[in-house]
């Protein structure tokens, strides 16, 4: 017998092609680039409102009911998000006002990840008959599954959809606005018309008809039958980008105060992010749960670097010794593939302090030996880059190539700075070595002012590393220190058994095409490869001392 269905969730669903996509007007925008907006927008509290049954693809392109209307968002509005879907006054996702809310971040991730879908679902295509989402726990995937069915419900009106979420229960949403509540058995006639649509989160999957889609954490024995169906593959999705959780806090937690008063302060945002790495989950949701941010101290306490590294899968991952609140998928950017990393610096240095005083090792040899092993790509990445930031700050002379004419190696010298750890390119300082907070800002790990030279660093331990064009743009846009600079040189910081094979990188867009118009200042800039010596060398500092971590939680100050 099926179930009475809460008023609330047939509300939702009725009121769900009412919700709008807004946008925050950014400053240093010009009314003129709003002109070809107005007849699909209105602007309101310094908020552009996409009218009803108007929507936006990943590349800015606006459709009214379907149809391309031609008309393109302004770059700067879709820079770091691709907007925010509003529900209408007192309707909430799922009829659940505490648990979803009624605002929802579109990440551009799930516009790519939907278009990357349809692409593929066609006759013969790889995701012809449904696919998984995999991502990192906390990333919110049950977000996205709410964002599918708001474009299934515009794009697809005559499809039935069943959801399937986080109890036994499950919804059937019809096209005549009808929603009916039961478990997955007493639907098998909606789920076995191929027009029709199967959402399940984090539930093991049984095939059906419909089409398929499945969004859950790495745990392989909920897909990995479904993986060996004809039609069926699985995509990635990534971690936040420090700008979306920015964003996400700007419209949802600033100002947000607990029960003591106490408040979600930027501060805060990027002390936590030093803790946990982009995970939403734990940097807002969690932000004043005193008990889930003090077992961090335990996940890390109960990690062993050398235990991580031999339990790695043929995934490549570890399995039963790390928490996987300390691992991240670190996603391409085709969304095909991923590699496991530590989730933050603060992880890494603790555990590589750990493991040279058991060992008596240092990580350069664990480096150095496990290149020919592509399962712990990932881990070995995450711990060169972080003896790289370390050698860099540290300063002396490095082996140095110009890529552009492949010119002989020389020697450069590297004065000592200071580290800054900065949120915003505007938190940036000159005469400190600037590292981002998170590892998702893109283009670059790091970067300096050296006598009116700005000397970026890409770390990589792969002879493939392209630039994102949008990575340096928005470097010179926001960075503020134009009549500073003079000269821009790029360096990929590099281990020894590549360092004279490194060819000259590719710029590439954010959805990692050829770029076809790279802006001349960027085309000026000289790439340089620059070697990071292996060999242990005597007197040197270690990652972080216990006062640089206990400097770190108090904000880097």
């Amino acid at each position: 017998q099926k179930l009475r269905v809460r008023s609330r969730v047939v509300e939702f669903w009725k009121k769900l092609l009412d919700a709008k996509i807004v946008f925050p007007l950014p400053q240093d925008i010009e009314e003129s680039e709003l002109n070809a907006l107005k007849p699909y927008s209105t602007v309101e509290n310094n908020y552009i409102c996409l009218n009803k049954g108007v929507i936006t693809d990943s590349d800015g392109m606006l459709y009214h009911n379907g149809t391309d209307t031609g008309v393109q968002l302004p770059f700067k509005l879709m820079d770091e998000f691709g907007g925010m879907l509003c529900l209408p006054d007192d309707v909430f996702f799922l009829g659940e006002r505490e648990k979803y809310g009624s605002k929802l971040l579109i990440r551009n991730c799930y516009l790519q990840l939907l278009e990357l879908i349809e692409k593929n679902r066609g006759q013969g295509g790889p995701a012809e008959t449904g696919c998984t989402i995999t991502g990192t726990p906390g990333i919110g995937k049950t977000y996205f599954g709410l964002f599918i069915l708001f474009y299934i419900r515009y794009k697809y009106p005559k499809a039935k959809i069943v959801w399937r979420g986080d109890e036994n229960t499950c919804y059937l949403f019809s096209p005549e606005d009808r929603v009916l509540k039961g478990n997955i058995q007493q639907f098998d006639g909606a789920l076995n018309d191929y027009k029709n649509f199967y959402l399940s989160d984090a539930h093991t999957m049984t095939w059906y008809s419909a089409y398929k889609i499945l969004l859950t954490s790495p745990k392989n024995e909920r897909f990995n039958e479904a993986v060996k169906w004809p039609g069926f593959t699985q995509y990635f999705m990534p971690v936040w980008e420090l700008e979306e959780i920015t964003t996400l806090w700007n419209f949802h937690y600033k100002n947000k105060k607990n029960n003591e008063g106490k408040e979600l302060t930027f501060e805060l945002v990027g002390i936590l992010l030093e803790k946990w790495g982009p995970i939403p989950r734990s940097i807002l949701l969690k932000w004043d749960d005193e008990t889930y941010q003090r077992k961090y101290y335990n996940l890390i306490a109960q990690a062993d670097l050398e235990s991580c590294i031999n339990s790695i899968d043929t995934a490549g991952m570890p399995t039963d010794t790390i928490s996987g609140r300390l691992v991240h998928l670190d996603v391409g950017s085709t969304f095909t593939d991923a590699v496991y990393r530590f989730a933050s610096p603060m992880i890494s240095n603790r555990l590589i302090q750990a493991y040279e005083i058991k060992t008596k090792r240092s990580v350069r040899d664990f480096i150095m030996s496990s290149c020919e092993y592509p399962m712990v790509a990932g881990f070995r990445g995450n711990l060169f880059e972080d003896l790289a930031h370390i050698e860099l700050q540290r300063g002396g002379i490095f082996r140095v190539r110009c890529l552009n004419n492949n010119s002989e190696v020389i020697e450069r010298h590297i004065k000592e700075l200071e580290c800054n750890w900065f949120m915003k390119l505007k938190e940036a300082r000159k005469g400190y070595y600037n590292r981002p907070k998170s590892k998702t800002f893109a283009s670059i790990d790091a970067f300096s002012l050296d006598n009116n030279t700005l000397v970026l660093y890409q770390i990589t331990v792969s002879t493939k590393h392209d630039i994102k064009v949008k990575g340096l743009d928005d470097l010179k846009r926001f960075l503020g220190w134009g009549n500073n600079i003079n000269n821009i040189h790029l360096y990929f910081v590099v281990p020894p058994n590549i360092f004279e094979e490194f060819p000259l990188q590719r710029y590439k867009t954010v959805k990692d095409q050829d770029s076809q118009k790279i802006p001349i200042w960027i085309k000026n800039i000289p790439q340089y490869a620059l070697e990071i010596n292996m060999v242990e060398q005597r007197n040197s500092k270690r990652h972080y001392t216990d006062s640089d971590s206990d400097t770190m939680l108090r904000g880097g100050e």
